[in-house]
């Protein structure tokens, strides 16, 4: 359990352990909280049907199977309290940068980021002020969640 200006909020890691071995995932729903509170829904995807062919580009690549949300996928809630800033991008044009530091797959605890060079940039927030942040990010398929807040999130699998 970790503690902050007297709330408690209980680190699930089981729950990120499970987040992280997901293969594929899927942003379902963001939503602003009051205060800014941020709360991010993510589902597994799983792969469902028979390897076809697909043509791309002119190019047939065999073997590929759909990816879908099912009723057997695992279905993530991710909350932060606050946040100091938060952006969505397209995972398509997310760039990958060797001085980047972080843990896990699914969920990346960063400890050097561009995200945190440019939130420290762009505000007066950096990594003390206006109190101690860290920053999260949840790789999706279609979408790369980072977040800039004072602490990890309450992650939790929900039905």
């Amino acid at each position: 359990m970790v503690r902050a200006e007297g709330y408690a909020v209980i680190v699930d890691d089981e729950a990120i352990a499970a987040l992280n071995a997901c293969k594929y995932l899927f942003l379902a729903e963001i939503e602003e909280r009051d205060n800014n509170g941020l709360r991010l829904v993510v589902r597994e995807g799983r792969p469902v049907g028979e390897p076809e062919a697909l043509l791309v580009g002119g190019t047939v690549i065999s073997g590929a199977t759909r990816i879908d949300v099912t009723e057997a996928s695992a279905a993530f809630e991710l909350v932060w309290k606050r946040y100091v800033a938060y952006s969505v991008m397209n995972e398509s044009f997310a760039a990958v940068d060797d001085e980047e530091r972080y843990t896990g797959n699914r969920f990346r605890l960063y400890s050097r980021s561009n995200f945190i060079d440019y939130v420290s940039r762009a505000s007066f927030a950096c990594k003390e002020y206006p109190w101690p942040t860290q920053h999260v990010a949840v790789i999706c398929e279609s979408h790369v969640i980072d977040v800039i807040a004072e602490m990890t999130p309450v992650v939790q699998r929900i039905p």
